[in-house]
């Protein structure tokens, strides 16, 4: 990868590269000689002057009647991954103490939890992070057994939190199982290879060609589709629901039999 490449994937635009790259290579320079050096108009090279100051990867020099851009240490790049990670880290802070603060408010209140929840493509990997503990704990509340189907597709796209879930410590737990039915695919032959077939149990229903996912975790029920983008979720919070659902997954459980 050129330096070029590398500093388009840090966040620096064409024309900034172009002011930041002549500044390293003519030092001190001022405002007027970077745009004839790089061919950008001088209002614009002032602009970009002011994006890479505020970078913390060059410096204006002020001293004199003349303005002047100097090129701080190649090192400063450093800088475009830590300001940000400061600022992260404050805004870190402030959530958890408006947080604290708004709990007071809320302690005397109770609030529903949504009954359905659609998540978009861009929103969707999160979503499955943060929500995974959850479906987990109701699992609990009843037989601690995913149930469901589910197109292979799911697991070619987020092969990487499939993996991520077996380790958490809510998966751990020795009662917590998979019984799912699924397209029998390349994928899955891999999976299957990988996690133990006591806690990830995948089989394959003749005839069944899944487009989407269903799963079943204690109240909850999931609904997932990756066939084609856009993908998308639905969550949907119904005890009710998710009763006869997990009833149905049983019993065409009962039909399948072990992956050899």
């Amino acid at each position: 990868m050129s330096s070029q490449d590398a500093l388009k994937k840090i966040g620096l635009n064409e024309n900034e590269i172009k002011i930041y790259l002549a500044l390293l290579k003519n030092g001190r320079t001022t405002p007027a000689a970077l745009s004839r050096l790089t061919k950008i108009n001088r209002a614009t090279v002032y602009n970009i002057g002011k994006s890479l100051l505020n970078r913390g990867i060059i410096a204006d020099d002020l001293g004199g009647s003349t303005l002047y851009f100097t090129p701080l240490p190649v090192e400063s790049l450093n800088q475009i991954i830590e300001k940000p990670k400061r600022e992260l880290e404050d805004k870190s802070k402030l959530v958890k103490k408006a947080i604290e603060e708004l709990r007071l408010i809320t302690a005397e209140k109770e609030y529903p939890v949504p009954k359905i929840r659609f998540v978009e493509e861009y929103q969707m990997e999160a979503f499955l992070y943060d929500n995974f503990p959850k479906w987990q704990n109701e699992l609990m509340k009843t037989d601690a057994t995913w149930w469901g189907f589910q197109d292979h597709s799911l697991v070619e796209n987020f092969e990487e939190w499939i993996m991520w879930t077996w380790h958490t410590k809510e998966y751990q737990d020795p009662r917590v199982k998979a019984h799912l039915i699924s397209n029998a695919s390349e994928i899955e032959q891999k999976m299957g290879k990988k996690l133990s077939r006591a806690k990830r149990d995948i089989r394959f229903l003749s005839g069944m060609n899944f487009t989407s996912s269903v799963w079943v975790a204690g109240d909850y029920l999931v609904m997932a589709f990756t066939r084609k983008h856009p993908f998308y979720l639905v969550e949907i919070h119904d005890a009710t629901l998710a009763h006869n659902m997990r009833e149905v997954f049983k019993k065409l459980w009962s039909l399948t039999e072990p992956a050899k």
